[in-house]
């Protein structure tokens, strides 16, 4: 039996050992996982209602912490339920987000039936709070989310060769990215 068919026969819990390992044990470890794994990552993202490329976002999400934590894995046997886990929370962080309801500014009607304050003076202002956030981001952000915004609209393909960074990354760098920039809006601010 090839080491390759050994691989795709083993355990979790020995496919994990291997990746901990590293080396060519790892390297012949990680494929088998995913392959094994993400389907079922997928349809739990899926569950949540969320969009194609949302749902792609969390796989790699669930994928970049088992790279990161892989030696913390405490139950190795009941990995896929702790990829799925993480599939979860991410979901459910995310949809929270979602739900989160912006400050509203309520207009006063004049009585000539226009609105009270100046819809257009309100409108420059937070273009001008938009344009400084988006200013005070790093180079790599600023590039990466110019390139999501491009018209006509670019795939992850192309934007992934644009950065040459690898596709499964764009989602995670995305959500950081716009992290980033909602945590340097002024507070209330209302898109």
């Amino acid at each position: 039996m090839s080491t390759v068919d050994r691989a795709r026969n083993a355990s979790d819990s020995e496919l994990l050992a291997d990746l901990t390992r590293g080396g060519d044990a790892g390297a012949r470890a990680w494929p088998v996982l995913v392959t094994r794994h993400s389907p079922t990552l997928y349809a739990v993202a899926r569950s949540f209602q969320l969009d194609r490329e949302t749902a792609e976002d969390l796989v790699q999400t669930a994928w970049l912490r088992l790279l990161e934590r892989a030696g913390q894995v405490r139950d190795a046997g009941a990995l896929g339920a702790w990829l799925c886990a993480i599939v979860r929370n991410e979901a459910r962080r995310l949809l929270a987000r979602r739900r989160e309801i912006p400050a509203v500014l309520e207009l006063e009607q004049r009585p000539d039936g226009g609105e009270a304050l100046d819809v257009g003076l309100l409108d420059g202002e937070r273009a001008r709070a938009l344009r400084l956030a988006f200013a005070r981001l790093g180079e790599e952000c600023q590039r990466l989310l110019r390139l999501l915004l491009a018209e006509p609209r670019l795939s992850y393909d192309e934007i992934a060769a644009a950065l040459g960074r690898p596709r499964g990354s764009l989602g995670p760098t995305r959500r950081r990215c716009l992290e980033q920039l909602r945590s340097r809006l002024p507070k209330g601010f209302e898109p």
